[in-house]
């Protein structure tokens, strides 16, 4: 019974210190703060304030998230003048690539007398942005341009039509309870990222795989009720919405070359866009032309998957200069009248 006693005390103490050692590697590693509910509505969720954070599961970054939990390079300050105001998911967030090489720190160095606010938060997709515009345009007051980043077009259509509405559930932040509590250990974190990779993803209400000639009437009506909300949200605030659209682009296996975006559903959302006076920015034909010159793809890393996942720095580049294109070139033409 004794020499039980001893063999367990010394797995727990070995167990117990290999946590310490693991939890202590996972601070440069995998050091992620935790979500907290965004009171304002700008965003359901934003990090911790003012935390260094680092990740280097799929490429690696760090740095210290702002005094508003956003990826920014400097604190919001009330009463800030913002020309540009970035909206969007994970990618636009920039969690993977150094500060510096994100889409809103490069779009801030070419329009060099502008200033440039990044919102981005993972989760939030083109419905979950579209529902906290209003909220967003009334806190930060963009003088010019909102931008809502998305990888994704097509969704459900009960759920078009509650983001039309504006009757979608907000994103649950998970920060309270024992939850709220294991998330603080880096090392637990990974553990549950690793897993929640690992399972079969769950089928949301959000996202779809239908095709599009499957739209039905009553679901273009639901997209053309949306597009016209935010239309008339963002001329009420008189600023320009742009639409920024990115996806994976796909590599023909005999030709090595990159093959054109033929989505149906792409062409009827820019042409709804179009009507409703929204800027439409598609990166496919960019993102097509980068890789058939210069073999140079926008998603991925050396340490995952090149072409899949994220967008890497090179997507941010490219993201950046064809906004810089459109916002430039508009800025020179008001500048001229």
């Amino acid at each position: 019974m004794k020499k039980l006693f001893s063999w367990l005390l010394k797995a727990f103490a070995a167990g117990l210190l290999a946590f310490v050692v693991l939890t202590l590697f996972c601070t440069l590693y995998y050091n992620v703060p935790v979500h907290y509910s965004n009171t304002d509505g700008s965003t359901d969720y934003s990090w911790e304030k003012n935390k260094f954070y680092s990740r280097g599961t799929e490429g690696f970054a760090c740095g210290r998230t702002n005094n508003e939990g956003y990826l920014n390079t400097y604190d919001y300050l009330d009463g800030m003048d913002i020309d540009v105001l970035i909206m969007g998911s994970s990618h636009i967030e920039a969690y993977n690539v150094s500060p510096s090489e994100s889409t809103s720190c490069r779009l801030d160095a070419l329009l060099e007398d502008e200033t440039i606010y990044n919102i981005g938060m993972s989760g939030h997709n083109f419905l979950v942005c579209s529902n906290n515009l209003e909220h967003a345009l009334k806190k930060y007051k963009p003088r010019q341009y909102v931008i809502i980043e998305t990888s994704i077009l097509l969704f459900d259509e009960n759920a078009v039509e509650n983001a039309a509405e504006g009757t979608m559930d907000e994103l649950p932040s998970y920060s309270g309870g024992i939850i709220g509590m294991l998330q603080k250990n880096q090392f637990l974190r990974l553990l549950y990222s690793q897993f929640s990779n690992w399972k079969p993803e769950p089928k949301h209400d959000n996202a779809t795989n239908l095709q599009p000639l499957q739209l039905t009437n009553t679901h273009k009506q639901s997209y053309l009720k949306l597009l016209n909300k935010l239309s008339q949200t963002a001329a009420d605030y008189g600023v320009q919405l742009i639409v920024l659209y990115h996806s994976n682009i796909q590599i023909d296996s005999k030709t090595g070359k990159a093959l054109k975006d033929s989505s149906e559903f792409t062409n009827f959302f820019a042409a709804y866009c179009e009507t409703t006076g929204i800027t439409f920015v598609d990166m496919s034909e960019r993102f097509k032309a980068e890789y058939d010159e210069k073999h140079i793809l926008p998603h991925g890393f050396a340490n995952t998957s090149i072409g899949t996942g994220h967008l890497n720095k090179h997507g941010h580049r490219m993201i950046a200069e064809e906004l810089f294109e459109i916002i430039g070139s508009e800025d020179e033409c008001h500048l001229h009248h």
